[in-house]
């Protein structure tokens, strides 16, 4: 397939689109939790099924839409995709309910999974290995540019127009990323040995990985008992058997598992698999101590936070252009070494740390997240066959958000179990609130989220070690 340097870039910022658009719309949301809630006369727990629906969804749909990719081309696929997401975005807007917001929440989502799953994919199959590391720079410029103006920007739509606005802004930009699509995209599609789907393969892993979604969401939440979750848990590893036993009795499965015997994809996926469940401890616990230990402003806070974002938006881009220079492998063992040192240093933060020191230590922990990540994908998705493009960006992207999950429901686990107490009911309780208390906990999440930023750095010594030997 010959592009021209234009059109190849062209297609790269309507990708570009497609993440911002998914990463924006998921950190826009939390702003307008509360007034949803206030608008709806409806508690936390409940309201918060607006953004647990819209993971599940995302979460269940990674794998099929890329498989559906694989067999029906990328193209298409990713164009229903943005249609789906769009038509989901304003359906969100005109809600007058919040049972129509989750239904329609999980309509976006649908839409979202797609663009998520098919995004690598599209953007391996586009860029050759010399340039693709810049590709995979740019995109992650994305994610942070969508994490970073979520709050700001639903503060301002919410403050000035409803919560309705975050949800609607979406239709014009979504409308142009659709014509993009059918207009600059050329088809992508590696012809398959037949063009059978998998339907029960489908509903038997959507089962599984549903069941364990949830049983980490509701354990997280403590609203189910460890005897449910871990029922929840058997129930999704009998379903996940049936999964991996259907698919290999039959001739066309949904999951090639020969992909897991390519040793730089398993190793690479797992990698930042584990990179995930360090990082999503980072994000979920420093606002808590941002408010409760340091005392700072909800704006203060989100100021500060905003130094993590903004450097993995700086760097990269030139960690991508490193990696197609000098190749992956030193980039991630310098970024995961970076974060093992940050994680272990923000375990010793107290009620006396500088500001500066916070920001600064914020700011290593996006360098070195940017210097791993885009490096990262691109030898995972440059390591597999074209015909699995497909699929092989949708596990990628599952094993990220099941790394995010696990991240964030472990921590909470490890924080109630040193302290005893529910990090998820601290709110309105600052009077009770004790910091030592608070920072014995918060000390102890971090140093779990270095051990798997350890492990994670492990592992990528163990794939340069394999690569090595292969040459």
């Amino acid at each position: 397939m010959k592009l021209t340097r234009l059109r190849k870039w062209l297609i790269l910022i309507n990708i570009s689109i497609s993440i911002f658009m998914a990463t924006l719309d998921g950190s826009i949301v939390n702003i307008a939790l509360p007034t949803m809630a206030e608008k709806f006369s409806s508690n936390i727990s409940s309201i918060q099924w607006v953004v647990n629906a819209y993971l599940l969804a995302i979460s269940v749909l990674l794998l099929v839409w890329g498989k559906m990719a694989d067999i029906y081309g990328k193209k298409r696929i990713f164009m229903i995709g943005f249609i789906i997401f769009t038509v989901g975005s304003g359906l969100c807007g005109v809600s007058n309910s919040l049972l129509m917001l989750v239904i329609f929440r999980v309509i976006q989502a649908i839409g979202a999974s797609s663009m998520m799953a098919l995004s690598q994919g599209i953007v391996t199959s586009i860029f050759a290995p010399g340039e693709r590391g810049k590709a995979f720079g740019i995109t992650g410029s994305s994610v942070a540019i969508g994490s970073l103006a979520g709050p700001t920007l639903g503060g301002i739509l919410v403050d000035s127009l409803g919560w309705h606005s975050i949800f609607l802004v979406n239709i014009p930009i979504g409308i142009i990323g659709i014509l993009c699509t059918y207009f600059i995209i050329p088809e992508i599609k590696e012809e398959p040995d037949n063009k059978s789907f998998d339907i029960l393969g489908a509903l038997l892993f959507a089962g599984s990985i549903l069941l364990l979604f949830m049983g980490f969401l509701f354990l997280q939440d403590q609203k189910i008992s460890n005897v449910g979750f871990g029922l929840m848990i058997v129930a999704s590893l009998v379903l996940m058997a049936s999964f991996i036993i259907h698919e290999k009795r039959i001739s066309y499965p949904l999951l090639d598992f020969s992909l897991f015997k390519i040793k730089l994809f398993l190793l690479g996926i797992s990698t930042g698999f584990l990179s995930f469940i360090s990082l999503n401890a980072t994000i979920y616990f420093i606002p808590f101590y941002f408010e409760y230990v340091m005392k700072f402003s909800t704006l203060k806070a989100g100021i500060l936070m905003s130094a993590y974002p903004l450097m993995t938006f700086i760097i990269s881009p030139i960690s991508g252009w490193l990696s197609d220079k000098i190749s992956y492998r030193p980039l991630t063992i310098i970024g995961l070494s970076i974060n093992v040192a940050v994680l272990f240093t923000i375990s010793t933060f107290g009620t006396t740390t500088s500001t500066f020191v916070i920001v600064l230590l914020l700011a290593l922990l996006g360098t070195g997240s940017a210097i791993f990540q885009s490096p990262n994908n691109s030898s995972v998705m440059g390591s597999v066959p074209k015909h699995q493009l497909g699929t092989a960006g949708g596990i990628n992207a599952l094993f990220r958000n099941l790394g995010m999950v696990s991240g964030t429901t472990i921590s909470v686990i490890l924080f109630s179990f040193t302290t005893h107490v529910n990090i998820n009911k601290l709110t309105g309780e600052k009077a009770d609130f004790q910091p030592e208390v608070f920072l014995k906990g918060f000390s102890v999440v971090f140093v779990f989220s270095a051990c798997a930023c350890i492990a994670a750095l492990l592992l990528s010594v163990v794939r340069i070690s394999l690569k090595r030997k292969k040459a």
